[in-house]
């Protein structure tokens, strides 16, 4: 039973979701740490770990460990980068198969 088109559509866009979401993981870490700090009024760097104190506990390991986790969206630029030409070619498929039927 060959699938139908709309199906196949459905399982790139869940696929190119799921690899896109991937591929931004390092940098919504980054955002969260910077948000995080800036409303404790905390200091975060690469440098070093700094005291930044949440109801009575210190997550400044924490907060450092999130934002060295920025590093890892160097090797996640290709991966979006695919996900993003995949989205294009997705949305031009789209519209030319629109052209065709109309």
């Amino acid at each position: 039973m060959p699938q139908q088109p709309q199906s196949k559509r459905r399982i790139i866009v869940i696929v190119l979701t799921v690899i896109t979401i991937i591929a931004l993981l390092p940098l919504f870490s980054v955002l969260a740490t910077y948000a995080i700090a800036t409303t404790l009024g905390c200091t975060v760097d690469e440098g070093s770990v700094h005291p930044c104190l949440l109801g009575g506990m210190d997550i400044g390991d924490t907060l450092y460990t999130m934002g060295v986790m920025g590093w890892l969206m160097i090797p996640a630029a290709p991966v979006l980068l695919i996900a993003v030409l995949g989205w294009i070619g997705l949305g031009v498929a789209v519209l030319t198969g629109r052209m065709r039927r109309g």
